[in-house]
């Protein structure tokens, strides 16, 4: 190779971009040499005139000498291959704005400095398999054509892929010991971090997934943030850990959710959520805050069954549900349930059973589709079903307060048998489309029963 001076390249960086707004100069100088009588350096020159063999060769041996810089900052590469690459020194490895034809290929490497992969275009796959990076990883705007592999890589530091876009991304088992944030991205397809472990908060808001989203078995001991998210596909949470709160606000899912064995400290904000298909939170654990799906959509079946709650409360304020069961079988609740204002379909039953509730239920103004059945339940305070309407009533509950029924409208049957209310009883102006059965309750305290309406078989 014939030296002939320092690459002429000059990279500008946009005031507006985000990649630039750190210790780098406004315009970065190329600091390698020119190559075989030209102006450019073998990373500056254009692909078509170049060897891919040799413009490996050599960056491997710029990467690995302590003595050379490892910048390729507005490089052009047919593929950048440093597997299993240690390089020599702690000096960042930076492909800032670099444009890549094919692939770019990092698995088994160590970086002792950091790596800056912001805003390269790749037209293939980029591979971090089992790398090894102990500073900071920033993937900002960076464009992958084809898949995205950190299986089983470790990242010391924070891990930083905002606004990034790529066919699929496979990051099982990977470590973020320093949290990552995946916010702002588009995915033609799917996107795992199964067994990923996240040491500081993990953020994929404002991400578009055309496939699934699988964070099944992921540990997370700061905030997992899915907000403002849009899935086409599933999202699998199954046996998953959050030690700081999970962020589910505005997430929209075409598809199911399976939260089964979710375990989450810190508390659940669900709320404006909507959800396409079954969701799926048998044996939740959420431990502090509270769950809250206040003004959430559900198209299919809802299952909380077996669902420990030890939060403040959990919240289903103004949601609606269209399709399938609401249910709530063996659910556990040390706060108070809110179904308040919620909106149920003719195809759409609630069903408690064995539930226990260590402060309220509320539930007024609701309007219960189907029916609203509570068996084997037992509430500590009170229980408000004023103002709603429901088809079916099934009511056995142990109530250690008071019963609201005031202005409720039963439109089909109403069984209120095994039922037992501590407190004083309001059934003001309550309507009842067919005579109510009291005859099992039991009623501790005064009953309030002024106005009641009963529709019999032909006539009042």
């Amino acid at each position: 190779m014939e030296h002939t001076g320092r690459c002429a390249y000059e990279h500008v960086f946009d005031a507006a971009d985000e990649t630039g707004a750190d210790e780098s100069p406004s315009v970065w100088r190329c600091p390698h040499p020119a190559s075989d009588g030209t102006d450019r350096c073998l990373f500056h020159r254009p692909v078509e005139e170049t060897r891919p063999a040799v413009v490996t060769e050599a960056l491997r041996e710029a990467v690995e000498d302590d003595a050379r810089p490892s910048a390729f900052i507005g490089g052009a590469f047919e593929r950048i291959d440093l597997a299993g690459a240690t390089p020599a020194s702690d000096a960042s490895l930076d492909f800032r704005g670099a444009m890549v034809k094919s692939d770019i290929d990092l698995r088994d490497a160590t970086l002792d400095g950091a790596l800056r992969l912001d805003r390269v275009s790749v037209g293939g796959a980029v591979c971090m398999q089992r790398l090894d990076a102990p500073e900071a990883v920033s993937c900002r705007h960076l464009q992958v054509g084809d898949r995205w592999v950190l299986c089983e890589a470790r990242f010391d530091a924070r891990f930083d892929a905002t606004g990034f876009s790529a066919e699929t991304v496979v990051a099982t088992a990977a470590r973020f010991e320093g949290g990552a944030t995946f916010r702002k991205g588009v995915v033609d397809d799917d996107v795992s971090v199964a067994e990923a472990y996240f040491g500081g908060p993990a953020w994929f808001s404002h991400t578009r997934l055309d496939g699934r989203l699988d964070l099944g078995s992921a540990t997370c001991d700061h905030r997992l943030s899915l907000a403002h998210c849009r899935v086409r596909g599933d999202v699998v949470a199954a046996a998953a850990t959050v030690d700081d709160g999970l962020s589910l606000e505005h997430l929209t899912v075409d598809g199911g959710v399976d939260a089964t064995r979710l375990t989450v400290d810190g508390g659940i904000d669900a709320t404006t959520a909507a959800f396409g298909g079954r969701v799926d939170c048998t044996g939740l654990t959420a431990r502090g805050g509270t769950v809250d799906f206040t003004h959430s959509a559900f198209d299919g079946p809802v299952y909380f069954d077996n669902a420990t709650v030890e939060g403040r409360a959990l919240r289903f304020r103004s949601a609606r549900f269209e399709s399938g069961p609401a249910s709530f079988v063996r659910a556990t609740v040390d706060g108070g349930l809110d179904l308040s204002d919620v909106v149920c379909s003719a195809e759409s039953p609630v069903r408690l059973v064995e539930a226990a509730v260590e402060e309220s239920v509320i539930c007024d103004h609701a309007r219960f589709g189907d029916e609203l059945f509570c068996s084997g339940v037992r509430v500590a305070r009170d229980v408000d079903l004023s103002d709603c309407t429901v088809g079916t009533l099934t009511f056995g509950v142990e109530i250690g307060g008071r019963l609201d029924f005031a202005y409720a409208h039963v439109t089909d049957a109403a069984a209120f048998g095994d039922t037992v209310v501590h407190g004083p009883a309001r059934f003001t102006s309550a309507r009842f489309d067919a005579d109510p059965t009291l005859t099992e309750a039991t009623l501790d305290d005064t009953v309030a029963a002024y106005d009641i309406s009963v529709e019999r078989a032909g006539g009042s």
